[in-house]
């Protein structure tokens, strides 16, 4: 099989890539009234978990029928989530005229916290869009996969935030990030993802 043919290396990478642009348009689109930026996450996850098990099917029918069936336990988790990272966010703001050791302490702490409550949040999302569950149980498993892979997890973070990172390096990122900048990081999770589940996948009720 040549790396022409339609079912070559070639075909299935633009393929990917054409999926991964799209997911990137909907995503944005959808996020936009803010509020729904945790549906969009989830269901744009259980499509790059669906692309990384080849089990993808129409792309925007499947988004949409995911943000569909995730929206009022995605949005609750968000509005929570969310709110806490934006309110610390604006405490670190605050605390920028808090001269001395003690304001860089604290600064640093909610920062801290601040990443830790983004990495939860992606592994929430992740495990909503793959399992149905009870919120309570879907926070308590997503802390659980947090916690006892702590080293992907950061990893993971830090390939969700790489857009971010690279366009505080240069603008010149910025046409990359319109194309996959939220997607692409989702893509590769997406694997990540379909790791650490597998051995999940096959219970009837919880994860746990």
């Amino acid at each position: 099989m040549g790396i022409f043919d339609a079912d070559g290396r070639l075909a299935r990478f633009l393929n990917a890539l054409g999926n991964l642009i799209v997911l990137n348009i909907l995503t944005s689109i959808c996020s936009l009234p803010i509020i729904t930026i945790g549906t969009s996450m989830t269901a744009l996850y259980t499509m790059t978990m669906r692309m990384a098990r080849n089990e993808e099917s129409s792309i925007i029918r499947g988004y949409f029928r995911a943000f569909h069936n995730n929206f009022k336990q995605s949005t609750i988790f968000w509005g929570i989530g969310g709110g806490l990272i934006v309110f610390m966010l604006f405490d670190i703001w605050l605390l920028q005229s808090v001269k001395g050791n003690f304001g860089l302490a604290y600064r640093l702490l909610l920062f801290v916290i601040v990443l830790l409550f983004g990495m939860e949040l992606i592994h929430i999302f992740a495990v909503q869009a793959r399992f149905e569950n009870t919120m309570k149980n879907t926070a308590k498993n997503a802390l659980l996969f947090c916690v006892g892979h702590f080293p992907q997890a950061i990893l993971m973070l830090t390939v969700t935030l790489l857009p971010v990172i690279l366009l505080s390096v240069s603008y010149r990122f910025i046409s990359v990030n319109f194309l996959i900048g939220i997607s692409g990081p989702a893509y590769l999770a997406g694997w990540y993802f379909k790791s650490i589940f597998k051995a999940y996948e096959n219970e009837e009720e919880t994860i746990l």
